[in-house]
C-alpha cells in the first residue's frame, strides 16, 4: 500500500500510517473513511475497542507505544464508529492522551481509518 498503512500484528487490523489532521463531525468522519487509501478500498471508522487498542497508558502526547510506526497522530480525540447505547445522538471517541469518552455526534474530532477485522457496526 505504498507505506500508506501499517498492519497491527497483535490485532490483524490495518491502520492508516498517517491519519488526516482535520477534524470532522461523526457522520463526516464515517464518510471520509470510505475513500481509497494506499490504492485500496474497504476502509472504515474503527470501533471504540479497536481504536483504544492503540493506546499505551504508560505514554502520553500521544499515548502510543514507543517506536510506533505512525505519523501525524494528535494528542487529541479520534472518533470511533461506536454509538453510545444510552444516547444514540452520541458516539465514543478515544483521546490520545489516554481517555475514552462519549460526545455528541455533531461535535468534531479527528479521524483514523482502519481496514480488516469485524465491521465496526457489529459492536
Amino acid at each position: 500500500m505504498g507505506n500508506a498503512a501499517v498492519r497491527d500484528n497483535e490485532t490483524g487490523l490495518v491502520w492508516e500510517q498517517s491519519p488526516a489532521t482535520i477534524i470532522l463531525t461523526w457522520s463526516d468522519a464515517r464518510f471520509l473513511c470510505t475513500r481509497t487509501i494506499g490504492g485500496r478500498k474497504g476502509w472504515r471508522l474503527p470501533s471504540v475497542h479497536e481504536l483504544a487498542s492503540l493506546v499505551d497508558p504508560t505514554q502520553s502526547n500521544p499515548a502510543l507505544s514507543p517506536g510506533h510506526p505512525f505519523s501525524n497522530v494528535q494528542s487529541a480525540g479520534y472518533w470511533s464508529a461506536t454509538t453510545d447505547a444510552v444516547d444514540p445522538t452520541f458516539a465514543w471517541f478515544v483521546n490520545f492522551v489516554g481517555d475514552v469518552n462519549d460526545f455528541s455526534k455533531t461535535g468534531t474530532f479527528h479521524v483514523w481509518c482502519v481496514r480488516g477485522g469485524m465491521n465496526a457496526d457489529q459492536y
